[in-house]
């Protein structure tokens, strides 16, 4: 009986064994397709997430790109704005002084590329001020229109019409303002003339790519400039278009894909309206460039799992007791894929490094060309400087002229302020560190007093402390009335319903190195700073104040606690490193609800800076030269020539006149008497250095004096030294010192020979 039993289980456990070995074979080969679908199914997901963080990495960098254009676009339109508001102002001020209006706002929008124009258009139609001349003067019909619609609604606010060509063949668009008097009646509007090309040639110096692009447009979707620029886009409107049908319609901002209807190609959208203008910043890229990388990654993940499924499927079904192989296959290709993905992460650093490098490089490119653009056109208004104060000295000198005497004076500060803004332009242009100087900053606050109210507007009260006995700071003047423009405007921003401004000014006497407070708090201590005497400048408001964690990183760069899109969160950061650059230094007290105080430190300018700009001031009607010499004056400019020799003139001196060196040359050969070369730096064909060195060769003994309206000269004629230089405009005073300098020197060289 047990042998028996045993026989009948040993074909169970038999029969039990093949079948459990075709049940084993069965289960490896449900393995192998569950392994095989499983690879699919990850690569997929892996393929699908890549793609998704490829695109949203693109859509991120588009919406931020946005709002920096956005930023600086809203920017260029609120300077403009601004300084129609000023004109608006001063003609309400004073409404029967038309020119003076139209001058002063000619002088402020020389610098601001983006406007063409400014005009104020009476209720009627008719033209009160214009900066263009009568020609250009004829109000486009589209002027008209928005007239209308300011008197039929007077809470329409700002106006932009649709894009035209000016005179010139410019693409411009009209922002209007109403002009309302203090009774409230409707006396027309305000016009600026905004020059398109503007933006696109800044918009131009971002790098999207062969298939980017970049719009300006009214929030109605009419397109008002375009780059890379397309006439046909430029002047249509898209607004059935998504973007402004499910974007603009219902937010500020925000991204989409959508069809070109250019091209039909699917492109990425990014749009982001401006705060204070109905205008919008509108980035695209084709879609398919963008996913040029993922689909290359999809390739190579793809076959290594088509690979690998393929070896595990042959393994598995080749023998179970190869499951080691396979989990060590398994492995490696995880290896591999983490290899992969860390080549990946290193390529889009290197990309991202290189991105940078470019956006440098194009930047440094661009401010080269307007270096060189600028430095010609000061060249240009250094002459015409010097003819205008030439001639209100001569008149100046004349009896005749007395009763104008105040009008003269108005003219010489007008044309020495745009002198000054001139050398200012060239020095910024040429990214050099802008010159610091003494700067009287209680006069120069009281002077920006029109100009802070204007920035803060009605609902925010000024008042500004001055102490008496603040003494001359050590810094450059453009920078520090930056400086308090930015304090003055985050300040009304952090007073959203109105509240009180203050500035105030005091001298401080620092007797240790390190200042007794931190510059961040919770960071290391203030910077050192040497003993002595500081001007203080502190900006108080009644705002909202900042918490601890906003405090802490107020001053870092694009810090910003203002709603996306409201601020760059540069101008804090601004301000630190003007301090800073100067000698100085900054800091904040806040406290949250109650307001902000921001301190500037600035260094005293010491004896020899103020010796520098007190030597400049010569009286402008010294006019008595020393003697009566024999001058050749030799300059291809023939207002600059024909001005300084009657200036000569005046003061007793004979002067022989040239329009080039060739009538130099031949001059000093025929006129024996001539005892000074007064040369013009750069002239056609022919220097004023190397001029110099031809008439040496005739006059060994010739004392010679240039004078040029270029900032460097010596840059443009080369290696060829020059002495003796006068920098256009000049005044009479300095100009026969030079004269009188270089002729005492000659006499000396030639007696000195004969007392030996």
């Amino acid at each position: 009986m047990p042998s028996g039993e045993t026989r009948l289980r040993r074909p169970q456990f038999l029969t039990w064994d093949k079948a459990g070995a075709v049940s084993i074979s069965r289960s490896l080969k449900l393995i192998a397709l569950l392994a095989v679908a499983v690879m699919f199914i990850i690569t997929f997901e892996q393929l699908t997430a890549l793609r998704a963080t490829m695109l949203a990495e693109t859509t991120s960098q588009m919406a931020r790109l946005g709002m920096v254009l956005a930023e600086q676009t809203s920017r260029a339109v609120d300077t403009a704005d601004l300084v129609l508001r000023g004109m608006i102002d001063s003609y309400y001020r004073n409404p029967h002084a038309l020119d003076e209006t139209r001058e002063t706002a000619k002088r402020r929008i020389i610098g601001l590329r983006q406007v063409e124009a400014l005009e104020l258009i009476a209720a009627n139609g008719q033209v009160i001020i214009s900066t263009q001349s009568a020609l250009e003067t004829r109000l486009p019909p589209m002027a008209l229109a928005l007239l209308a619609r300011h008197e039929s609604d007077p809470n329409v606010g700002v106006l932009l019409s649709e894009p035209f060509r000016d005179a010139n063949g410019t693409w411009v668009t009209l922002l209007t303002r109403r002009m309302t008097d203090t009774a409230g009646n409707f006396n027309g509007i305000g016009a600026i003339w905004i020059n398109l090309s503007y933006f696109e040639d800044f918009y131009g110096s971002v790098q999207l790519g062969d298939d980017g692009a970049i719009l300006l447009h009214r929030r109605d979707g009419t397109v008002l400039a375009r780059f890379p620029h397309n006439d046909q886009v430029v002047g249509a409107s898209y607004a059935d278009l998504p973007p402004f049908r499910d974007v603009l319609s219902k937010a500020q901002a925000g991204t989409l894909e959508m069809d070109s209807v250019l091209d039909n190609s699917r492109r990425i959208l990014a749009i982001r309206a401006l705060k204070s203008f109905p205008l919008a910043v509108n980035i695209s890229v084709n879609k398919d460039p963008v996913l040029a990388g993922w689909r290359r990654h999809a390739w190579a993940f793809s076959l290594s799992m088509l690979v690998g499924s393929v070896v595990a499927v042959v393994l598995m079904f080749k023998l179970a007791s190869r499951t080691e192989q396979v989990e060590r296959l398994l492995a490696n290709t995880t290896a591999a894929r983490r290899v992969a993905e860390a080549a990946n992460r290193d390529l889009t650093v290197q990309m991202e490094e290189r991105q940078r490098a470019e956006l440098a490089l194009r930047n440094a490119q661009r401010l080269e060309a307007v270096g060189q653009l600028t430095g010609g056109v000061a060249h240009d208004f250094n002459n015409l400087l010097t003819v205008i104060l030439g001639n209100i000295d001569l008149m100046q000198t004349n009896p005749a002229a007395s009763i104008f005497t105040g009008r003269l004076t108005t003219m010489r500060s007008a044309a020495e302020r745009g002198a000054r803004l001139v050398s200012q332009l060239l020095a910024f242009s040429r990214r050099q560190p802008l010159l610091a100087r003494a700067v009287d900053l209680s006069k120069l606050i009281e002077g920006m007093r029109p100009l802070l109210e204007s920035a803060v507007g009605s609902q925010v009260s000024i008042s500004i402390d001055l102490a008496p006995d603040v003494p001359p700071a050590l810094v450059d003047q453009t920078q520090i009335e930056l400086v308090i423009l930015n304090l003055a405007i985050n300040a009304r921003d952090a007073m959203p319903g109105g509240g009180a401004l203050r500035l105030e000014l005091r001298k401080l006497e620092l007797t240790t190195g390190r200042m007794p407070w931190a510059v961040r708090p919770n960071a290391e201590p203030g910077p050192e700073l040497a003993s002595g005497t500081y001007v203080r400048l502190r900006v108080t408001d009644t705002g909202t104040g900042m918490s601890p964690d906003v405090l802490g990183r107020a001053f870092e760069p694009y810090f910003t606690t203002k709603a996306q899109g409201a601020g760059s969160g540069l101008g804090l950061s601004q301000v630190y490193g003007v301090a800073h650059q100067s000698g100085g230094t900054a800091r904040i007290e806040t406290q949250l609800g109650r307001g902000t105080t921001i301190e500037v430190l600035l260094p005293k300018a010491q004896m020899e800076e103020l010796a520098s700009e007190l030597s400049t001031d010569i009286s402008p009607g010294t006019m008595e030269g020393t003697g009566e010499a024999y001058l050749l004056v030799v300059d291809d400019d023939t207002d600059v020539r024909v001005t300084t020799a009657l200036l000569l003139r005046r003061m007793g001196y004979h002067v022989t006149e040239a329009a080039s060196a060739g009538e130099a040359l031949m001059a000093l050969e025929l006129d024996s008497n001539i005892e000074l070369l007064l040369t013009d730096v750069v002239m056609p064909e022919v220097s004023g250095p190397e001029l110099a060195r031809k008439a040496r060769l005739v006059r060994p003994d010739l004392p010679i004096v240039y004078f040029s309206g270029y900032a460097d000269p010596e840059a443009i004629v080369g290696a060829i030294p020059i002495s003796r230089l006068l920098r256009k405009p000049f005044r009479p005073a300095e100009l026969v010192a030079l004269i009188e300098s270089a002729l005492a020197d000659s006499r000396a060289d030639q007696v000195v020979p004969d007392a030996v």
